[in-house]
């Protein structure tokens, strides 16, 4: 990974990961949501079998991305929450090794499958979730009120 460095989440990362969030999305998540996943460093308890996961891609103290995904025990599943690059940092594989990390960390941890959804605008990404394994197995109509989303999955 050249001079990128994967990690987890440190409070000092979180106005860069917020700024990435805020440039990515036409909703962003709220600042709340990233400070609770950051304060666990990066491992958020939701329930007794269901955690939250996040890990940053970093180069000399600049946030390139993050990913942030749920694995639940019970059913043995992982879900992509929320995949961002910094829009200078694209298309130089960050996304894939971003993706690549949390789906290889579900399989380690058992999961069987893995799902997302993602606006069916955002080629770029349905190109990417495609590359990576994933197929399209589904639609959502009206998931992100103005749009449809593509439901993708993958099993392990």
């Amino acid at each position: 990974m050249e001079d990128r460095v994967m990690r987890q989440p440190e409070i000092e990362d979180l106005r860069q990961i917020i700024d990435i969030e805020n440039n990515c999305f036409p909703v962003p998540w709220s600042e709340e949501i990233f400070l609770r996943i950051v304060l666990c460093r990066g491992k958020y308890r939701v329930s007794e079998d269901i955690f939250v996961h996040m890990k940053v891609m970093a180069r000399q103290g600049l946030v390139i991305g993050y990913i942030i995904w749920e694995e639940s025990f019970s059913d043995e599943s992982g879900h992509i929450l929320n995949l961002a690059v910094r829009e200078d940092e694209r298309s130089k594989g960050n996304g894939r090794l971003l993706l690549d990390r949390a789906l290889k960390g579900m399989s380690e941890a058992g999961m069987k499958t893995c799902e997302l959804e993602v606006r069916e605008s955002n080629h770029s990404a349905r190109d990417l979730y495609s590359r990576a394994g994933m197929m399209a197995v589904d639609r959502a109509e009206r998931y992100y009120d103005d749009e449809d989303a593509i439901i993708y999955a993958i099993e392990f």
